[in-house]
């Protein structure tokens, strides 16, 4: 992927210089929080002052977003998409491996059962020859210990671990399922697909995409970036008109993606 758009890093440099000499735009976004919706955490500064801030949870994404208040439908979201949870699947698999001689024949017939991989839907074809592996080493593992065969149980129980623990969706997977396609809105009509690219944002790889939503009131400026980090897809969207387009590009300047094991407080 390409470094940061030099079109996105003027615009976020002219924000800079802007805040740093207006303390009413200061006040917009708070201290940084840190949001646990997922394994691997992000922190941001939220918005604050005209920006009223609300939950948000559904359509396959939890976050949050901000409304402007009496801005005629302009809000900024901030928030990771629902996606197979490829780590609980993993962790499902490790459990009956470690504890197979203390488990009783039922409890370990069904503790097998829980990590096979779902197949419909795939978001591209390497998710779904994973799970084909993984249930297929299931199988053999489910027919090696009905036998009493521990060498071969043993064996396909790692084989279907190894391919779980193999597999995490990268970015252009997942962007064909969550990327605004305007035949799959309820009003195709009123969205003008612009300017799309590969970047560099927060330091990482991104898709970011400068988009138009025509109201009755006037059009909208839609823009998104998507990252995935670490098998986690996040996301942050503008909707809104060109002058408040600032204070989005303050709280893109304030993503951060730390490790997970450096997060001690999850904030909601």
């Amino acid at each position: 992927m390409s470094g940061i758009s030099s079109r996105l890093a003027s615009s976020l440099a002219v924000v800079l210089v802007v805040a740093a000499g207006c303390g009413a735009n200061r006040q917009v976004t708070q201290a940084s929080e840190t949001f646990s919706w997922v394994r691997q955490p992000i922190t941001f500064s939220p918005l604050s002052g005209p920006w009223e801030r609300q939950g948000e949870n559904g359509n396959g994404t939890l976050g949050v977003y901000f409304v402007l208040r009496g801005g005629g439908g302009q809000c900024i979201s901030v928030g990771r998409h629902r996606l197979r949870p490829w780590r609980h699947r993993r962790e499902a698999l490790a459990k009956p491996i470690s504890r197979r001689d203390s488990l009783s024949r039922r409890e370990f017939l069904d503790e097998l059962s829980l990590p096979r991989a779902r197949t419909d839907d795939p978001v591209s074809d390497r998710e779904a020859a994973t799970a084909r592996a993984i249930n297929e080493a299931l199988d053999r593992a489910m027919t090696a210990y009905l036998s009493d065969s521990r060498g071969f149980l043993m064996a396909n129980l790692d084989q279907a671990l190894a391919a779980a623990s193999g597999y995490a969706p990268t970015l252009h997977e997942v962007l064909p399922s969550i990327r605004l396609v305007p035949e799959h809105m309820q009003e195709p009509d009123r969205w003008r697909i612009g300017y799309e690219r590969d970047t560099t944002i927060a330091g990482l790889p991104a898709f970011a995409s400068d988009d138009t939503l025509i109201t009755p009131e006037r059009p909208l400026l839609y823009r998104q970036v998507f990252w995935v980090v670490r098998g986690c897809v996040f996301h942050t969207t503008y909707q809104g008109t060109r002058e408040n387009l600032k204070t989005w590009y303050r709280l893109i300047e304030s993503i951060q993606f730390p490790p997970p094991d450096s997060t001690r407080v999850a904030m909601r």
